[in-house]
C-alpha cells in the first residue's frame, strides 16, 4: 500500500493514521510546507505578504493531534486581529477544530486567506556554525553483521541497540532542524514533544515566556532601587553646587549679559535710524528758526542766506542717510 506521497505507508491506526493522512494532505497543499523534525510535529511554509515582507507560518501539532487543534504562528512580527502580540494565529475555522470537515491543510488555506499572504519558500535562516567532526568507532565485523551497535569503552559497559535504518538515516539528513536559541535556557532543555505541547498550551506557553518576562522586570527593578542610595548623593552634590557655585556663576551671567545687551541697544539698527531721524528733524528745526528770526528782523539778510543754506545742506545730507537707512531695514518704522 502506498501513501499519498508515493512512500510506503505505516501500518498507522485510528489516530495516528488520521495524524499522518492530515500531514501528508498540507504537504501536499502547500508544495512549499517542509516539516522541521523527524517527526513532523513542527512545520514551516513562506508566506508572502502584500506588502511584500517575507516570513513564515509555523505548524506546530501536539501529540494528541488531531484530536487536539495544533497551533500556527508567525514568526515575524505582523500587524493583524488574527495575530497577537507574540505571533499567535487565532482566527473561527481554528477555533471549530474538532468540527467535521475541519481538516489541517484548509485550517492554514484560510490562514493564508485571512492574512493575505501567497505561499512562498521559507525565507533562509543564518545557517549554525559548523560541529567539528567527532571520531567514529566501528564496531567489529560481528556487530556489523548482526546489526548492533557497540558504545564507546569510555561509557562504561556496553549498551547494544539496533542500528539505524537507511531511510531514517536519510531522513535525517534531509531534515533541518530549526536551532534553538542559545539564550532561552528553558527551551533548550525542553524536548520536541515537551515544546509542541507548550506551543499549544496556552497556560503552558504564558508559565515559560511570560514569567521569565515577569522575572527579568523583577530583577530590572531591583538593580534600580539598589541604586537609590546612589541618586540620593548624586542630589545632594547637585544642591551643593546649587547652592555654593551656581549664584557667583549665575550673577557673572548676568552682569555681562547686561553689558552685552547695552552694546547692543547703542548699535543697533532702529537706534541708529532714531538718531538719524532726531538729527534729520534737528536741522529741519533750525532752517524754520532762522525763518522766523529773518521775519522778525533779529538778523540780516547776509548772515540769514548764508546761515540758512548751510543748514539746509545739513538737513538734505541727514536725511538722504535717513531714506538710505530706512530702504536697507524696511521692517522699522519711524519713531
Amino acid at each position: 500500500m502506498w501513501g499519498p506521497l508515493g512512500a510506503a505507508a505505516p501500518n498507522y491506526g485510528g489516530q495516528n493514521f488520521d495524524r499522518a493522512q492530515q500531514i501528508n494532505e498540507l504537504v501536499v497543499a502547500q508544495q512549499h510546507c517542509r516539516p522541521t523534525n523527524p517527526d513532523r510535529s513542527l512545520l514551516e511554509v513562506g508566506v508572502r505578504l502584500q506588502d511584500g515582507t517575507l516570513t513564515s507560518l509555523r505548524i506546530s501539532l501536539p501529540p494528541g493531534f488531531p484530536t487536539d487543534r495544533p497551533a500556527l504562528s508567525i514568526t515575524s512580527p505582523v500587524r493583524h486581529p488574527w495575530v497577537d502580540a507574540v505571533g499567535r494565529l487565532n482566527f473561527p475555522l481554528l477555533e471549530r477544530w474538532g468540527a467535521p470537515n475541519v481538516r489541517l491543510a484548509a485550517v492554514v488555506a484560510d490562514a493564508f486567506k485571512g492574512l493575505g499572504g501567497t505561499p512562498a519558500p521559507v525565507p533562509a535562516k543564518p545557517a549554525s556554525p559548523a560541529r567539528p567532526p567527532q571520531a567514529v568507532q566501528h564496531p567489529p565485523p560481528s556487530a556489523q553483521s548482526s546489526g548492533v551497535s557497540i558504545g564507546s569503552a569510555s561509557s562504561g559497559p556496553a549498551s547494544m541497540s539496533p542500528a539505524p535504518s537507511s531511510s531514517s538515516a536519510a531522513g535525517l539528513q534531509r531534515t533541518r532542524v530549526v536551532p534553538i536559541p542559545a539564550t532561552f535556557a528553558e527551551v533548550a532543555q525542553m524536548g520536541e514533544e515537551e515544546l509542541a505541547r507548550t506551543l499549544a498550551d496556552e497556560r503552558a506557553y504564558n508559565q515559560l515566556v511570560v514569567d521569565k518576562l515577569k522575572g527579568e522586570t523583577r530583577e530590572l527593578a531591583a538593580a534600580n532601587l539598589s541604586k537609590s542610595e546612589e541618586q540620593a548623593e548624586i542630589r545632594n552634590q547637585m544642591a551643593i553646587i546649587r547652592s555654593g557655585e551656581y549664584a557667583p556663576a549665575k550673577a557673572a551671567f548676568d552682569d555681562k549679559w547686561a553689558r552685552q545687551q547695552a552694546v547692543l541697544a547703542k548699535l543697533s539698527p532702529d537706534v541708529l535710524v532714531h538718531r538719524l531721524q532726531d538729527a534729520a528733524q534737528e536741522a529741519a528745526e533750525e532752517g524754520e528758526r532762522l525763518q522766523q528770526q529773518l521775519a522778525a528782523g533779529e538778523i540780516s539778510v547776509e548772515a540769514f542766506v548764508e546761515r540758512f543754506v548751510k543748514a539746509q545742506a545739513t538737513y538734505h545730507q541727514r536725511d538722504l542717510r535717513l531714506q538710505a537707512a530706512q530702504q536697507t531695514l524696511p521692517t522699522l518704522t519711524p519713531r
